[in-house]
């Protein structure tokens, strides 16, 4: 499940406040409160998404390093109810998998696909345009890029996943893809570092030889709110054993692309699989 970082306040309270587990995701995490509490037009507003940063960056940077062969296809693993991987990337796959543990975020994609949209994805399209570099665009502009980002998720597919298996999307099962992404999913999804260092060794299953793997990370952290009152349990790591992490299995940690963000709590990088 993707989590992100939320630039407002929350209300304060001196009473304990429940954080819920892993295992609490399929009952309890509420996709249509998470889309309100973050993607809403006030929330985007409120200040620049970190991820709305990254991405763009890192997606200007296949354009640049990548030929059009080597980054045909893009598995987002743990997108939540979000697009946002779809929106950033649009201009560099022909094919986007999006997919997620929980159905009810699977079933809200679904509706995005057929134009039954539960939150207006305007307001984000803005931010990565701006963070792209463009000039504001016009509602048809936004229009357009939706919709391009909607027929690369129709070529590729929209598919239950689960990082504590061997095979983490099991429609694809056997196939790797050139471009691997995982935004804040995998913090939330374990209970400790042997977990975590498992389901990053799963995940990797997905990726062929030479191609890209983008990991946003919570630093040091214990807990994230998934809505105005829910809160849940993240696996607190530091910088160092998300990085060892990612050596072990394989990836060009050493001449990686990776922004800390100290004000945030989050890290963000882009590393090659060897």
């Amino acid at each position: 499940m993707s989590t992100l970082i939320d630039p407002t306040i929350t209300e304060s309270s001196d009473a304990q406040h429940t954080v819920l587990l892993p295992e609490d995701y399929v009952k309890k995490f509420d996709p249509d409160e998470y889309l309100q509490f973050y993607f809403s037009r006030d929330a985007i507003e409120d200040g620049t998404r970190v991820s709305l940063f990254a991405l763009p960056v890192f997606a200007q940077l296949m354009l640049q390093t990548m030929r059009p062969s080597e980054r045909e296809t893009l598995l987002d693993i743990g997108a939540g109810p979000t697009v946002y991987s779809a929106l950033c990337f649009r201009d560099v796959a022909k094919r986007v998998h999006l997919s997620d543990f929980v159905d009810r975020n699977l079933d809200v994609l679904r509706k995005w696909i057929r134009h039954e949209e539960t939150i207006d994805w305007v307001p984000t399209i803005k931010v990565i345009n701006r963070t792209e570099g463009g000039p504001t665009p016009t509602d048809q502009v936004c229009i357009d890029v939706e919709e391009k980002a909607r027929g690369l998720v129709k070529s590729g597919g929209i598919h239950f996943a689960d990082v504590h298996q061997m095979d983490v999307v099991p429609e694809l099962a056997g196939k790797k893809v050139d471009i691997l992404v995982s935004i804040f999913t995998l913090e939330s999804a374990c209970r400790n570092y042997e977990e975590y260092c498992k389901c990053v060794t799963n995940m990797m299953r997905h990726l062929r030889s030479g191609g890209r793997f983008v990991l946003g990370s919570v630093l040091e952290d214990d807990e994230y709110n998934s809505g105005r009152k829910t809160i849940f349990h993240l696996l607190n790591l530091s910088e160092q054993m998300i990085l060892d992490a990612l050596v072990s299995v394989g990836l060009d940690v050493a001449n990686a692309k990776k922004y800390v963000l100290d004000g945030e709590g989050v890290m963000f990088i882009m590393a090659t699989k060897l």
